[in-house]
């Protein structure tokens, strides 16, 4: 753990927190067994498979695709509805149902073994905990899945990169969540705020330009990322140790 500059940093007065693996591993992401659930159970019985695979490969992935060029986020409900002005639905489905039901099976997810404790830990000193999280869902979705694992009820407030059509590492991203932290307290400096993430580039560096102290979560003990000397741990329960 690489934690020489701490002594150095500015205590949080905040800590917001990246989703996946961060708090969430992120064990396997599947796109395709989103659109097969699609087309065999949602999608009008008509439709080619094939047809409506290859739009998929092609219109929608290289929007996907583009997103890490201009950090543009998608999300996933427009991608749906152009499904169903193209095709149809079989039946009239909630779209809020389709959606969850598309995020379950697009990743296969799990709690980090110290993610609860650390956040009761940062709870109980009194410091407000929010998230800021790349995802094509958004946030009415995005409740469903961290609330199968009761995560909520730990934060201030919760963002999601679909719901701004933004990706981190804009700038404007972590604006919103900054402007949201400064309603509760006006005078709170950028640096105030920790940032946790395991994107080097849109956590890290990221939260680094727009002032905010950044912590680095390297569980891969990648030696070689790391080349600015940003604080950096190698599991959540390290973070005892700084925010102190």
């Amino acid at each position: 753990m690489n934690i020489e500059r701490v002594s150095f940093v500015t205590k949080p007065k905040v800590v917001v927190f990246d989703l996946y693996d961060t708090l969430l591993h992120d064990i396997k992401f599947d796109f395709n067994s989103v659109l097969l659930y699609l087309h065999e159970e949602i999608l009008s019985k008509d439709i080619d498979k094939f047809e409506f695979l290859n739009y998929a490969a092609t219109y929608w992935k290289e929007l996907y695709d583009s997103r890490d060029k201009d950090n543009i986020e998608v999300a996933f409900d427009e991608e749906l509805l152009d499904f169903k002005n193209k095709y149809g639905f079989r039946e009239e489905f909630p779209m809020e149902e389709i959606l969850l039901n598309c995020a379950l099976k697009m990743n296969s997810i799990e709690l980090f073994e110290d993610t609860i404790f650390i956040l009761e830990y940062v709870n109980k000193l009194g410091i407000p905990v929010y998230l800021l999280s790349n995802a094509i869902f958004k946030k009415e979705v995005m409740k469903k899945i961290i609330n199968r694992y009761d995560l909520e009820k730990y934060f201030e407030n919760i963002h999601f990169s679909a719901d701004y059509k933004l990706r981190k590492p804009h700038q404007d991203l972590f604006k919103v969540i900054f402007e949201d932290i400064k309603k509760d307290n006006d005078s709170i400096e950028n640096s105030q705020i920790y940032f946790i993430g395991d994107n080097f580039e849109a956590d890290v560096k990221g939260a680094a330009n727009f002032g905010f102290t950044p912590i680095f979560i390297n569980r891969s003990n990648n030696k070689y990322i790391n080349d600015k000397g940003f604080i950096e741990i190698e599991a959540l329960s390290d973070l005892m140790q700084i925010i102190i």
